[in-house]
């Protein structure tokens, strides 16, 4: 190819395009895939990091209350106090951890009396959380809406309750609706973005050539 003709190949704006098209494709996929394993393999080292420490801390006993397991949980997740007022993450990983307790691949060597009395612990642990933040696994609008319900019912205030009840129903259904859109998007997201990149990429070798 002489110079001429390299210019000329250089000076089409179709071909640039295409040719910027597919390289920005492929980085941005390379990109986005990059910080997504990283998210993830961040959330799983803090995970482990925070497993270990608290069976150790657990069974050594320098992990006695609440206030010990928040202030280890906060230092490896790096998470502030305000953070800290919602202890959904925390409860997933403490039950996670009460499973592989009972499923020995951890504390393997603990003896039969230490297992139950870390398990009594952890138990524990889950149900002061769950107590100081009520139906803290749920979405805020729905937990809300229960926490209003207990609220009224304390006080007997029936006619609240019944209110809150429909609101709640309401806020379920219109929650189930949106899950099954959502579950049909991506159902057929992945596929339309694959078939998408394939059409960018041979449109664009096409117009080279």
């Amino acid at each position: 190819m002489d110079n001429k003709s390299i210019f000329d190949f250089l000076s089409n704006k179709e071909i640039l395009l295409s040719l910027f098209t597919i390289i920005f494709t492929v980085a941005y996929g390379y990109a986005a895939a990059f910080v997504l394993r990283r998210t993830r393999e961040k959330r799983a080292t803090r995970k482990n990091t925070f497993i270990e420490t608290f069976i150790k801390g657990l069974s050594d006993n320098t992990i006695e209350n609440s206030e010990d397991l928040l202030n280890v949980y906060s230092g490896i997740t790096n998470l502030s106090i305000e953070d800290l007022t919602n202890k959904q993450d925390l409860n997933k990983w403490l039950r996670e951890i009460l499973a592989k307790l009972v499923n020995k691949e951890v504390g393997k060597d603990f003896t039969p009396d230490q297992t139950i009395t870390i398990k009594h612990k952890i138990t524990e642990f889950i149900n002061r959380n769950e107590k100081a933040n009520p139906f803290t696994d749920l979405p805020d609008t729905e937990r809300n809406i229960i926490n209003d319900i207990s609220t009224y019912n304390k006080v007997g205030d029936i006619e609240s309750v019944d209110r809150k009840i429909n609101e709640l129903s309401s806020v379920i259904i219109t929650r189930h609706e949106q899950q099954k859109k959502i579950e049909s998007l991506n159902k057929w997201s992945i596929p339309l973005a694959v078939i998408g990149l394939i059409l960018t990429i041979i449109f664009g070798i096409l117009s080279i050539i």
